[in-house]
């Protein structure tokens, strides 16, 4: 075993996992038991959305009533959640076993007025203007080309139309490589070689982060992809622990502390 990747095991024994739920998720997830792992990740995403929503609603309530997309909505948890908010929701993502499960849960429920649409990754499918608000949470982090997905959002955007959108941690956050239950280690991603953090999770040594979804986000990023996307911020908060609360205002150092960015723009 290489010295880095010793070190790089050893440096986990420090930390505990700081996402308990993560582990269950995980372990459904690894014996390929779907029907579990879909029941269980669904009403985890259900319990998120009750809450994102709400926090959307204390921002702003303008796209209240109006017809909403949630984009990127995995198992559908948040779209549910915004449907009883709006005239019509529709749910897209790449993955159609989590949308055949949301489907599920629509006629299930008896939720008229919802639906979940399979897409490539790259084209909406739906047309100019036809959303009142965009919902992306817990997505752009792992956009591969967040550029041209936002180019993609303010499209389907009515004019004056609101996009809502939270994530994290981010890329530089000391979780953010988002691999809670086998590197719990405070910045094991920016302190160790990337083929040690794979062989320490189980995978080949060429793994890449963007294989795994993660696409090195940060938040001074962010914020340059913003000020090019054509939108126009109507609000926008950095969540970080409040020992720390000073340093998101220090260029650079911040990107190692902001946990959480929510935000709202305007079309």
């Amino acid at each position: 075993m290489a010295v880095a990747e010793r070190l790089c095991r050893y440096y986990q024994t420090w930390f505990s996992n700081p996402s308990p739920e993560a582990d269950e998720l995980v372990a459904l997830h690894a014996q390929e038991d779907k029907a579990a792992y879909l029941e269980k990740y669904f009403h985890h995403e259900v319990e998120k959305g009750k809450m994102a929503v709400e926090r959307f609603l204390g921002l702003n309530r303008e796209w209240v009533g109006g017809r909403a997309l949630d984009f990127g909505c995995g198992a559908g948890g948040l779209t549910f959640a915004i449907r009883e908010q709006t005239r019509s929701a529709l749910g897209i993502d790449l993955e159609e076993y989590k949308l055949s499960f949301a489907r599920q849960q629509a006629e299930l429920r008896g939720t008229t007025d919802i639906d979940f649409i399979c897409y490539p990754g790259d084209r909406i499918p739906a047309a100019d203007s036809a959303f009142d608000v965009v919902f992306c949470v817990d997505v752009m982090e792992h956009l591969p080309k967040p550029d041209e997905s936002l180019a993609e959002i303010r499209r389907v955007l009515k004019p004056g139309g609101l996009l809502l959108l939270s994530f994290g941690p981010p890329w530089g956050h000391p979780h953010g490589k988002h691999t809670w239950t086998r590197l719990p280690g405070w910045w094991t991603h920016l302190l160790f070689p990337q083929s040690a953090c794979m062989k320490t999770i189980g995978l080949p040594a060429d793994t890449t982060w963007e294989q795994l979804g993660l696409h090195r986000l940060t938040v001074s990023k962010f914020e340059r992809l913003m000020r090019a996307s054509g939108f126009r911020q109507l609000y926008r908060q950095y969540n970080i622990q409040r020992p720390v609360k000073w340093l998101k205002h220090v260029p650079g150092v911040r990107d190692l502390f902001i946990s959480e960015v929510v935000a709202v723009y305007r079309k």
